[in-house]
Parts: structure tokens; C-alpha cells; sequence
């Protein structure tokens, strides 16, 4: 495996830093991952290695406000102007560049909890240009994310966009810890191996305080993707492969991706697979059975390649 990194400035000249993993010989399919919310491209290393040994390049970028992608890399969570908008369109400028790099080739694109609700904006956008749709720790149900955008809208308004999200990050993530109490970090919503919880707790571009413009943000894009005119723009031939753990609380113990999924077939998408698995919390990748979860995800690509 050949590891790199490079650079790019988006659309708003923000600079936006890359992790690319190539394969020793030439790869048969490109994966694009998206990270989720306070953290980095970086924790994807290891599914990166083990999809490289399959025969895949992987792309990863780390968002605005995040890792070290601008606007502001000494404030974390800051989007900057644009908001969620300039984020996906650094996603896609870099899945443009794939395009260019690896002329041909699948692009498929893995988003991974806040990176699968950006991934699935994108693919209801650029889904044509995908050959599969991939996401990890997901939701697609929310009935206090209406609400909860004017909330934030009015907290932004009163104590100020880039004041620390107290309240917001309560709202939003205070109580995902709740089932897995009493824990030593609060961060044991993430995973079963207490090893990596530790190295997410201990990981220095981890876990930052947020300010309030990014939740507004973040709420902004899950109304604006669940709404049924925008999910019917996703191509009705796009492959999609859903996984999470049975514990997740980010998709309410999977009771939040089960609208996704019957949505998803009901527009007619005729492929639309799902795997949850038992006792997992929300870092398939990171879990204790990650092996398999990787075992599933490239025999899930194999099958999709060339289709």
C-alpha cells in the first residue's frame, strides 16, 4: 500500500487536506470516504489498508473544520462561509480529482455517520456519477430535527455563531453514552474495544467543543436531505449498501435507518442492501468485529464492480 497526502484549495479557497491510499498494483475501483463530525480522514487507515489489499484505491478528505482543513484549523468545527454547502462541494471537487487520477474506474463514496448524511446530499446530486452509495453509522429519521433547526437558529442568534455549542451539543449528542453507563470517557457509544475509545478520547484532533454555527449547520443538512424532493433525485439505479451496529445511537438502534431503507425501495431504487449487526455501537470499523465488517463491505464492492 502506497499512503500519501496532498492539498487542494475548494470553491471558497479554503485549503483542504487529503489521505490517499493506493495499492501496489493498479486498483480496479476507486472508494471515496467521509468522515464524520469531530474527528478526521486519518481514523481511516486501517479499512483503508484492508480495501487496498482488495485492490482498491481509497480517497479520503478531512471537511472544513476538521483535522487539518481550513477555514480555521485553530477552531475547530468551523465551516466557514458556505456552511454545509462548501462541504459537499469540497467532497465533490475531490471526487472530480479521483476522476481525473483514475480515468474509468468505479467511483464508489462511504460515508460514515455526519459524512453519510453529507454523502447522502451528494449522492442525490451526483449519484450518476457513482457506481454505489455506502453508509456507515447512519439515520434517516429524526422527528426533532425541524424543530431542533429553529432552536439552533435562535441560540446562533442569541449567544453568537462561534460561541461553544453547550447547549446545542446536549441536545444534539448529550444523551448517545446514556445505555452504555457508567462509563470512563463518555465516548463508550463508539465502541465495544475500550482500546479505541481510548484512541478517539486521547486523539488531539478528536472530540473538540463545536461552536453553535456548526450545529445549525449540520440540522440545515438533515432537513434538507430528508426532504422528499431531494431524496427523489437520487438515481433509481444506484446500488446502495447500508450498515450499523444494532446498538447505534445515532440511528436509534437502527429504528431511524428502517424509514431509509423502505423510503429508498419504495422510489424504486432496486438495489438497496442492509446489514446490521448485533451488539455493535456506532464504529463498524472500529469495532470488535471489524474484520468481518470489512469482510462484508469488500464482498459488497466486488459484487458492485464493473456493474
Amino acid at each position: 500500500m502506497r499512503e500519501s497526502t496532498f492539498r487542494f484549495e475548494d470553491a471558497g479557497s479554503v485549503g483542504i487536506h487529503v489521505f490517499s491510499w493506493l495499492p501496489d498494483g493498479e486498483p480496479k475501483a476507486v472508494v471515496q470516504m467521509a468522515h464524520g463530525m469531530q474527528e478526521h480522514a486519518a481514523r481511516y487507515a486501517r479499512p483503508a489498508a484492508v480495501l487496498c489489499e482488495a485492490g482498491y484505491a481509497v480517497y479520503a478528505n478531512d471537511h472544513r473544520g476538521h483535522g487539518r482543513s481550513g477555514p480555521d484549523t485553530d477552531r475547530p468545527g468551523t465551516l466557514g462561509e458556505g456552511g454545509f454547502e462548501a462541504v459537499l462541494q469540497g467532497m465533490h471537487a475531490l471526487h472530480e480529482h479521483i476522476g481525473v487520477t483514475h480515468p474509468g474506474l468505479p467511483r464508489f463514496l462511504l460515508g460514515h455517520s455526519w459524512g453519510s448524511f453529507l454523502s447522502q446530499a451528494s449522492a442525490q446530486r451526483w449519484g450518476g456519477e457513482l457506481a454505489g452509495l455506502i453508509l456507515s453509522g447512519s439515520n434517516g429519521r429524526n422527528p426533532l430535527v425541524k424543530p431542533g433547526l429553529l432552536v439552533a437558529k435562535l441560540v446562533t442568534a442569541l449567544r453568537g455563531a462561534d460561541r461553544k455549542a453547550v447547549l446545542l451539543d446536549k441536545l444534539s449528542v448529550g444523551d448517545f453514552n446514556k445505555a452504555f453507563e457508567p462509563g470512563e470517557t463518555g465516548k463508550e457509544w463508539l465502541s465495544r474495544d475500550a482500546s479505541e475509545v481510548s484512541a478517539y478520547v486521547d486523539d488531539p484532533l478528536c472530540a473538540q467543543p463545536f461552536p453553535n454555527a456548526f450545529f445549525k449547520e449540520m440540522l440545515r443538512l438533515l432537513v434538507d436531505t430528508w426532504a422528499p424532493a431531494n431524496e427523489a433525485r437520487l438515481p433509481k439505479t444506484l446500488p446502495v449498501y447500508v450498515f450499523a451496529g444494532e446498538k447505534d445511537p445515532v440511528g436509534f438502534q437502527t429504528k431511524g435507518l428502517v424509514p431509509l431503507l423502505e423510503r429508498y425501495e419504495r422510489m424504486g431504487l432496486g438495489d438497496v442492501t442492509h446489514r446490521f449487526y448485533e451488539g455493535g455501537r456506532h464504529e463498524m470499523f472500529n469495532e470488535t468485529n471489524r474484520d468481518e465488517v470489512l469482510a462484508d463491505l469488500t464482498a459488497w464492492l466486488d459484487a458492485h464492480v464493473g456493474e
